[in-house]
């Protein structure tokens, strides 16, 4: 931290202040994740949360120092500390935020079943509350617009979803599986459609609806007259405080009373002015009273509390003799905020009073399943029908149109649609806000704490082995195995190449020089047993070619002198094959071939050779099981190597018998690495173990599979070239070769 400029650090305090501000501010207001805003994205929404801002503000923070880290160190390797923590804090966040997706998931799930079993049947509840006790009992006979008053309520309360009675079962209780709060924000939308799909109500229309008394009513303080009316407005026409009303509570909370001024139909309501008294105010003027009877006009009237104006149209002008003042203690309105767009079933929609205007009158045919779940979104239409059967009147979902009865169809007189628009990932968001930032918190805590045990128990002994190879004094090596070229790592490859360098040339040049000694001692006869063994290998091919090149030569039939020309073409490729693994191998014998020195990971150069013979297993069914460690970086020749590896591959893929397993091992042992290659077959005798390796060796026709049996031989003297050994050994279900560099 000495050498990051002093700008980087006021810049990172700066933030983490003001994300302690935000974690002060998310604590005491206790503010949901996830704030639901009509029509915005979750971007946006998250963005304004305070506890989002304030952990985007302390991530900010930790990036400033990171990059100040950087450009202070920019002009040095890194260190193996600083990429571990680099590492482990991706880890761990992708760890954390692996593990937080999946219990958003599970969260989201949970209460996604929550919201079908609260508003699945909605419409249903509904007309329970609202008709089936209610109409057709006499009351419209007796009372005004007794009828239409319930269909108001009902179309009001399906507008309300998130605060209507019937769904109170949505929020869990405190020993359930999360705490959750009391309430879910969702949207909905009711309508009533007569038999014929024609709209009677909807909730997207804003109207008071109330018990009204007249003027001489209201006069002789009288409690109650069971006439209702209704009174549509328009919300550009509220005043301030009427907006904030309907906006931010319920009417029944802040209004004790109101008072209508408009015209007046028998059903609908043309207000010109609409007033109320304040809540607070009549419930001190009702204390002020004491006990005792009283009326809500009385109490209005004797303290002479004032009317607040809500709503008023200055544009309707109406003559005095046809306005009408009425006042109500028994009111509610319908005013229903507006939903975010959605897409339901491929079709785009603006709210959810746009998809009930759509499916309201498709549902006059009969019921049918509605529920969708499209990304975030949770949409759950419902649909409730009131019909007669024998002298009996039902309500309940269950109407399928004239053509689906057999007999009688019921008698439809009318329909309630609800549908339900809510987001289970959203309010899994909310519910898991604080689990977010404790796991979080965690996480970063877990971090510091790796780090620290990575310290301790690797990276500082790492680093003091380094320094010691780097030095000229005389020590017992460790053989480390190299992964990346960090600070602390780079010292100890540094320090041990240039002491394991030197003894390698040296052992290297002896073996060469042995090598060549053994070869000049037997060259005399090598030379003669090769004359022999290429003698023995060209005389077949040579001999079909003869025979084959006759025939042609005698005119044979035309049907058979393509044949005879492919069997010429294909011995004559057998033998220049043969002819170029001899050259290799004469080659290798004579010590001519110079080895490059190639630092390269054998596993990969293994896989990549397997993948090569891929078709071949396959069709074989082989199984082919790969034990390697996780570092297996070795310098030699690649090219050398592959050949050797390429042959061991090729000879177990094909002598392996079909549906058998072929094991593949690199283990690291005190600086040197072996390889080995294990496949099930018919165990070699101890004649096959002792000779596989010489020129021209076979153990049988039958194991050959058209070889030159030179491939060994060569992989042999590769390996020994660069000072290591091949070893071949029966085991339990096979044979076993390995070779030790």
């Amino acid at each position: 931290m000495k050498k990051i400029s002093k700008g980087y650090r006021i810049a990172s305090a700066l933030f983490l202040i003001w994300a302690i501000v935000d974690f002060r501010n998310y604590a005491t207001i206790g503010k949901d994740l996830v704030a639901y805003y009509s029509g915005e994205s979750i971007i946006w929404e998250l963005v304004q949360d305070k506890l989002f801002q304030g952990i985007v503000k302390v991530v900010l923070a930790v990036a400033i120092i990171v990059v100040g880290l950087i450009r202070a160190r920019k002009k040095k390797q890194r260190t193996a500390l600083t990429a571990i923590t680099c590492l482990l804090s991706l880890a761990l966040f992708v760890i954390w935020g692996a593990g937080m997706f999946c219990l958003t998931s599970v969260t989201a799930e949970y209460a996604a079943t929550r919201y079908l079993n609260g508003y699945r049947d909605f419409a249903s509840t509904i007309a329970t509350r609202s008709f089936e006790h209610w109409l057709g009992k006499g009351f419209d006979s007796s009372y005004a617009n007794y009828d239409a008053n319930r269909r108001w309520e009902a179309v009001d309360d399906g507008g309300h979803a998130d605060t209507f009675y019937g769904a109170r079962f949505i929020v869990g209780e405190d020993d359930e599986f999360l705490k959750r709060p009391n309430s879910n924000k969702v949207y909905s939308a009711t309508a009533v459609y007569d038999a014929g799909g024609n709209l009677l109500e909807c909730s997207w229309s804003d109207f008071f609806y109330f018990e009204y008394l007249t003027e001489n009513q209201w006069d002789n303080r009288e409690e109650r007259s069971g006439n209702n009316a209704r009174a549509f407005f328009d919300r550009e026409m509220l005043t301030e405080k009427g907006k904030e009303i309907l906006s931010n509570s319920v009417l029944t909370f802040d209004a004790a009373a109101m008072r209508f001024t408009g015209t007046f139909d028998g059903v609908e309501f043309t207000p010109i002015k609409i007033e109320y008294i304040d809540w607070d105010e009549f419930q001190h003027a009702l204390d002020s009273k004491g006990s005792g009877q009283y009326t809500v006009s009385g109490i209005v009237e004797d303290y002479d509390l004032q009317w607040n104006t809500m709503y008023e149209d200055a544009s309707d002008a109406l003559s005095s003799e046809d306005v009408v003042v009425f006042y109500s203690d028994w009111f509610d309105v319908c005013y229903n905020e507006i939903s975010p767009a959605f897409s339901y079933k491929g079709t785009d929609y603006e709210n959810v009073a746009s998809l009930v205007a759509k499916l309201g009158p498709e549902l006059a045919a009969g019921a049918k399943n509605l529920t969708f779940y499209d990304g975030l979104d949770l949409l759950i239409p419902s649909v409730n029908y009131c019909h007669s059967f024998d002298g009996e009147t039902y309500y309940d979902p269950y109407y399928y149109g004239e053509a689906a009865y057999a007999e009688e169809a019921p008698d439809l007189h009318f329909y309630t649609v609800s549908v339900v628009y809510c987001s289970p990932w959203r309010t899994a968001f909310g519910e898991l806000s604080v689990v977010y930032l404790i796991t979080l918190l965690i996480a970063v805590a877990l971090v510091f704490v790796l780090r620290s045990i990575i310290k301790n128990h690797l990276i500082q002994p790492v680093l003091s082995v380094g320094e010691a190879l780097m030095s000229e004094e005389e020590k017992n090596y460790l053989y480390p195995e190299m992964s990346k070229a960090w600070y602390e790592s780079k010292l100890l490859q540094e320090g041990f190449a240039k002491h394991s360098d030197k003894s390698r040339m040296q052992r290297n040049e002896i073996t060469r020089l042995n090598t060549a000694l053994e070869y000049a001692k037997a060259a005399e006869e090598n030379r003669r047993q090769m004359t022999s063994n290429i003698a023995h290998e060209l005389k077949t091919p040579l001999a079909v070619i003869h025979s084959y090149a006759e025939g042609l030569k005698e005119h044979i039939a035309e049907d058979k002198r393509d044949k005879y020309v492919d069997v010429i073409l294909a011995e004559a490729e057998r033998t220049d094959g043969m002819v170029l693994e001899m050259l290799d191998l004469s080659r290798l014998e004579a010590g001519k071939v110079k080895l490059s020195r190639d630092e390269f990971s054998l596993a990969d150069l293994t896989k990549a050779i397997f993948e090569k013979l891929q078709m071949a297993a396959e069709a074989k069914e082989l199984q082919i099981s790969y034990e390697f460690p996780e570092q297996s970086t070795i310098v030699a020749d690649e090219n050398r190597i592959a050949q050797v590896v390429e042959n061991f591959a090729t000879n177990a893929v094909k002598y392996t018998p079909a549906g058998g397993s072929v094991t593949v091992r690199i283990q690291n042992n005190r600086g040197k690495t072996t390889f080995s290659i294990e496949n099930d077959s018919k165990p070699l005798s101890a004649e096959a173990l002792a000779k596989v390796w010489d020129t021209f060796y076979r153990v049988d026709e039958s194991r050959s599979g058209g070889g030159t049996g030179l491939g060994l031989a060569i992989a042999k003297n590769i390996v020994e070239l660069h000072g290591g050994k091949c070893s071949v050994r029966n085991t339990k279900t096979g044979v076993e070769f390995q070779f030790t560099i």
